[in-house]
C-alpha cells in the first residue's frame, strides 16, 4: 500500500463530474466550486463586463477576468484568489496571461474523444514521427542502423503510452503459429503495422529517388506521338505501367503491335521521381 500511495496519476473527468461534486456551503464558494466556475467561464469564453471595451480575442478554453471580480463572486479575499490561481497553475491546471488590470486564464482541458479517436490520433502522431525519422535515410544522409534505432524507440514509446511492450521471442525459440500477429493485442498490431507501412513506403521512395535524373523524353514522345496528346489514354497507360512495375508477373492487355510498355518503365519512373522530389 505504501508504494501505491507514492504513485502519481492523472485523472480524467468530464465537467459533469465536477458539477456532481459541487457542494453549496453558504455564499462563500469552496475550492471545488471556484475551480468549476473557472471551467464554466473558460468553456463559455467569458469576458468580465468591466472589460468589454478591451479588444482581446480569446482562444479556446480561455476567459478574461479580474481578480476583484473573482473575489467578489466567490466571496474570497483578493489575496486568496491570487494564491488559489498560483496553486492551480503550479499543478498544471491553468495558464495565465497577466495584463495591467486583468488576467487571461487558459484552462487545461481536453476535448472528449472516443478510444477509437484516440487510437487514430496516436497512430497519426506516430506516423508523422516515423516519416521524420526516415526522411534522412531516404536521402542517404542516415544509415539504416541509425534510422532503425530511431524507429524502434518511437515504436516502444508509442506502445508504452498504451501500456504495452515490444517483446520478441529469443533467437533460439521455436516459432509456431501461436506467435502469429493474429494472436497479438490490437494496439500492438496497429502500432507495428503503422511502423512497417511507413518504412515500406520510405524504402520505395529511396529506390525511386535514384530515377530522378534518368531521361524521361521517351515517355514524352509516347504521349505526343503515340497517344496524340490523349490525357485519358495516358492515365490508363500510367495505371498499367504501375501494375507492370509493382507486379512484373501481371499480364497487361495489349496487342503486339502496340507500343511495348516495358520500354517505358524507366522514363515513367523518372517522371514519378521528379514529381516526388518536387512534392518534398
Amino acid at each position: 500500500m505504501k508504494n501505491r500511495n507514492e504513485m502519481s496519476a492523472t485523472i480524467l473527468a468530464n465537467v459533469e463530474v465536477f458539477d456532481y461534486l459541487k457542494e453549496k456551503v453558504g455564499e462563500r464558494k469552496t475550492r471545488t466550486e471556484a475551480y468549476c466556475d473557472l471551467l464554466d467561464k473558460a468553456l463559455a469564453g467569458f469576458v468580465s463586463p468591466f472589460l468589454r471595451k478591451q479588444d482581446y480575442e480569446l482562444q479556446s478554453c480561455q476567459c478574461h477576468v479580474t481578480i476583484s471580480d473573482l473575489a467578489a463572486e466567490w466571496h474570497w479575499h483578493r489575496a486568496t484568489v491570487r494564491s488559489f490561481l498560483d496553486t492551480l497553475e503550479s499543478l498544471g491546471q491553468l495558464e495565465r496571461i497577466r495584463l495591467t488590470k486583468s488576467v487571461i486564464i487558459t484552462m487545461s482541458l481536453q476535448a472528449a474523444h472516443s478510444s477509437k479517436d484516440n487510437d487514430v490520433q496516436n497512430q497519426t502522431d506516430l506516423a508523422m514521427q516515423l516519416r521524420e525519422a526516415l526522411s534522412d535515410w531516404i536521402t542517404g544522409k542516415a544509415s539504416a542502423e541509425d534510422t532503425g534505432k530511431a524507429c524502434g524507440q518511437l515504436v516502444r514509446r508509442a506502445l508504452a503510452d498504451i501500456g504495452l511492450q515490444d517483446i520478441y521471442p529469443p533467437d533460439d525459440m521455436h516459432v509456431n503459429l501461436s506467435m502469429s500477429a493474429r494472436h497479438d493485442e490490437k494496439g500492438l498490431v496497429d502500432i507495428r503495422t503503422t511502423a512497417l507501412e511507413n518504412i515500406a513506403l520510405a524504402a520505395m521512395q529511396r529506390v525511386l529517388r535514384k530515377s530522378r535524373f534518368d531521361d524521361c523524353l521517351d515517355i514524352l514522345d509516347f504521349f505526343r506521338l503515340d497517344l496524340g496528346g490523349d490525357w485519358a489514354g495516358f492515365i490508363e497507360t500510367s495505371k498499367e505501367l504501375v501494375e507492370l512495375i509493382l507486379n512484373p508477373e501481371s499480364t497487361v492487355d495489349m496487342d503486339e503491335e502496340e507500343y511495348p510498355l516495358k520500354s517505358l518503365r524507366k522514363p515513367f519512373l523518372s517522371l514519378v521521381a521528379r514529381a516526388q522530389e518536387a512534392a518534398n
